[in-house]
């Protein structure tokens, strides 16, 4: 089923919640590695074969999410406390501090190239949205620099980001919470900023779609790698469902959408996979569907083992997916025919 029509994002605000990643996963050279947040530690794992090795268990008390960002060409765990931003020392196994902010760190995005840098989102109060949300555009390489984003303003009160594109455009997308033109009521919407060399301009600031959002997340999903926005949407007998979009010149054009799927809650990406997650209506249990295509469109392919949260798993390599829960890592086959 194909939808064209230029669109806004409403997102339900209290329902959502930002992914702040607690396990990651990155390449150096031939190896994989592995970091999660786990009861105030910081879990260091290698993937080998199908299996993975633990490295080493640090400590990480109060920090709230993950990242991997770049330092002098080497990749670099990063992490938030507070309104601080850490960077992991592993020969001292201590975290040190790039940098303060105003207000609490709620997301790391780091940089797509391999500079030293990253989008901060920061806020205090409020849950999911902040009352004081802002985005930084950070560097780390001599010293540390941050600047704020203008074209975020205020009043957008930013929650989540993304890296996206439009055609061949570097974007980035923010969930934002604010009234608009066509919707002049405070709602949260999807925002779409062009980047070019560390400065945001608006490319595209949304209003409704026919059916209210949820959760939403960004990837290049499909064929050519062409960037979709995945979202969880409420259906009209008050159950949720999913559709896929991907940008135009103006908004988005709807690709597919499904009916409503008992359990579902949330959507997230991890590279190029993309994974809704909610719980199993009968028995409570964590429940996950991975998003592939198909020639219709797109299709939903059950999961065996789903985390207990988005947050907790992150894609290694093919079709394996790897998180830690329960007190050890997990490495399973992604999904199962």
């Amino acid at each position: 089923m194909r939808m064209a029509m230029v669109v806004g994002l409403l997102l339900l605000a209290l329902s959502a919640h930002a992914l702040a990643p607690r396990a990651i996963s990155w390449a150096d050279g031939q190896a994989t590695y592995l970091a999660a947040l786990a009861d105030g530690r910081l879990r260091l794992a290698q993937v080998v074969t199908s299996a993975t090795q633990e490295l080493a268990t640090l400590p990480a008390p109060g920090i709230t999410t993950l990242a991997v960002g770049r330092w002098q060409g080497k990749p670099v765990v990063l992490g938030a406390r507070g309104s601080r931003l850490l960077r992991l020392n592993l020969t001292s196994r201590s975290w040190v501090t790039l940098g303060t902010f105003p207000s609490p760190i709620r997301q790391l995005l780091p940089a797509r190239d391999a500079t030293p840098a990253a989008l901060v989102l920061t806020g205090g109060s409020g849950a999911p949205v902040p009352r004081d949300g802002a985005v930084w555009w950070v560097h780390w390489a001599r010293r540390f620099r941050r600047t704020r984003l203008v074209a975020v303003k205020p009043n957008f009160r930013p929650w989540q980001l993304w890296w996206t594109r439009m055609g061949t455009v570097p974007c980035f997308a923010a969930a934002t919470y604010k009234s608009t033109t066509f919707a002049p009521f405070a709602h949260n919407c999807m925002f779409l900023f062009r980047w070019r060399h560390g400065t945001a301009e608006a490319r595209w600031l949304g209003s409704r779609l026919n059916r209210p959002y949820v959760d939403a997340t960004h990837a290049p999903l499909g064929a050519y790698g062409v960037w979709r926005m995945v979202s969880v949407e409420v259906t009209k007998d008050g159950g949720r469902g999913l559709s896929v979009y991907h940008a135009i010149d103006f908004g988005y054009e709807g690709e597919w959408r499904s009916e409503a799927m008992p359990g579902l809650e949330r959507v997230a990406a991890y590279g190029d996979a993309v994974l809704a997650w909610g719980h199993d209506p009968g028995t409570g249990r964590p429940c996950a569907w991975w998003v592939l295509t198909a020639e219709t469109g797109y299709r939903l392919q059950p999961c065996p083992k789903a985390p207990p949260a988005p947050e907790a798993a992150t894609r290694v390599t093919g079709t394996r997916m790897i998180g830690w829960w329960d007190g050890h890592w997990h490495l399973s086959p992604l999904c199962s025919e």
